[in-house]
């Protein structure tokens, strides 16, 4: 007997065919298709470190929480010792400008002024072991999986061991680096007070590189392949890394210590003469000012500058002032959403950390405020004078406060978080 061929699912039985239930494609006998289960996609996990000024080179990796609620309180503090220096007779400790500590696992890792780069432990804040370099270390250590990058005011950049603070390389430059350094493949970008922006190999240190921009006083900021950095002697550059010449120029009109902000097309930086700025990121044209209160376009002043960098997130813009204001603005036109009024000055940079701003002033004071209205949710003294940026990781702070020490601040979950002090002033008042 020849047994004809038959289509796929079909079977002879006693000569009848009987179709077949295929059940990779129908469910049951319904003929209705299986909808098979869509892949279980996880959300993208936060980050877990702080390895660098603002946490990446584009500078906006801000922290994690979560929140407790509270007033603040102190977990851990560590003490520093102090240092005179070349340009400084009186004894210098704690943190200073533009100095944050960087944190990687149990550990972490902050500039002191005392000279020395501290590595701690994250849980106590025992001292695991600390590097002296030749006077005031301030710039935020950078973590590699090997190594560690340090700076300050000794005109050196430390290449040390993360395992116990040696040094694996330094390269001596003409003057202070007070920014914290980018690492891009085999290559690290700096810019440094000596009038030069730099590139060194990370193996040994040796310099491939070096171009004469003016003096850059904060950490630079590299975006979509292109470096951005501000000079004290008023300047705007967008500069191309692979061989470091300049894309455009822009004229800020005063100095300025600023680490750009770049995102959406645009460019915001500050300077001492109280004046927030906006520029085109493909060609470097104004868009905006911003001139804070008892601000000056082109004027220079230690009482109403910025020293701190701007903080962008969604469509707001945050930072602080020496006339002790925290400003909020709108990104797309550098308009007033709300002002907070510290207690003083205010130099240190102010992360937004799910939904609130955390931030130093120049009386020794911690601000924890709401990002959406700017009322407070909570204050701290912890020193005399904080001009540093936190660091912010799973819901707790870490700050320093110079001529002081080193904190790592919670929360009491048993106090009641109120407010102490008067609401934000709004725009208009």
């Amino acid at each position: 007997m020849i047994i004809p061929s038959v289509p796929y699912g079909i079977r002879l039985f006693g000569g009848v065919m009987i179709p077949i239930c295929a059940t990779i494609l129908l469910s049951g006998c319904s003929g209705k298709p299986v909808v098979a289960p869509l892949p279980v996609v996880e959300k993208p996990k936060p980050p877990t470190a702080v390895p660098m000024w603002l946490g990446n080179a584009e500078r906006n990796f801000y922290g994690t929480g979560p929140w407790k609620n509270g007033e603040l309180k102190i977990i851990w503090e560590v003490g520093t010792s102090g240092i005179s220096g070349r340009l400084h007779k009186d004894p210098w400790g704690g943190t200073s400008w533009p100095g944050q500590p960087s944190i990687r696992d149990d550990r972490v890792y902050f500039p002191s002024a005392d000279g020395n780069v501290y590595c701690l432990n994250k849980n106590d804040g025992s001292v695991i072991w600390k590097f002296r370099g030749r006077d005031s270390m301030k710039a935020t250590p950078v973590i590699l999986d090997d190594k560690i990058l340090a700076s300050g005011l000794d005109h050196h950049l430390y290449c040390l061991n993360p395992k116990d603070g040696s040094v694996i390389w330094d390269h001596e430059t003409g003057f202070e680096i007070d920014g914290s350094t980018i690492v891009v493949g085999d290559r690290i970008y700096f810019g440094c007070e000596d009038h030069n922006f730099y590139c060194l190999n990370l193996a040994d240190g040796s310099l491939v590189y070096k171009v004469l921009v003016g003096s850059v006083e904060g950490s630079i900021t590299i975006k979509d392949g292109r470096v951005y950095l501000g000079t004290e002697e008023g300047d705007l550059y967008c500069i191309d890394p692979s061989d470091g010449k300049f894309i455009w120029k822009a004229r800020i009109g005063a100095d300025s210590d600023s680490t750009p902000a770049v995102a959406n097309g645009f460019v915001y930086t500050a300077a001492e003469d109280g004046v927030v700025r906006c520029y085109k990121q493909d060609t470097g044209e104004l868009v905006w000012n911003f001139v804070t209160d008892g601000g000056h376009l082109g004027r220079a002043s230690e009482s109403i500058g910025i020293w701190a960098s701007p903080i962008l997130v969604k469509d707001r813009i945050y930072i602080g002032a020496s006339n002790g204001y925290l400003y909020c603005l709108t990104a797309d036109k550098g308009e007033v959403v709300w002002k907070y009024k510290a207690r003083a000055a205010i130099w240190g940079t102010s992360p937004v950390v799910d939904g609130r701003v955390v931030f130093g002033d120049k009386a020794g004071w911690m601000h924890l405020v709401s990002a959406e209205d700017g009322k407070l949710i909570s204050e701290l003294k912890i020193g005399d004078n904080i001009n540093s940026t936190p660091a912010v990781l799973d819901g707790r702070i870490y700050i320093g406060a110079f001529n002081g020490k080193l904190y790592c601040l919670g929360f009491d979950e048993k106090s009641s978080g109120v407010s102490k002090s008067p609401s934000p002033i709004q725009p208009g008042h």
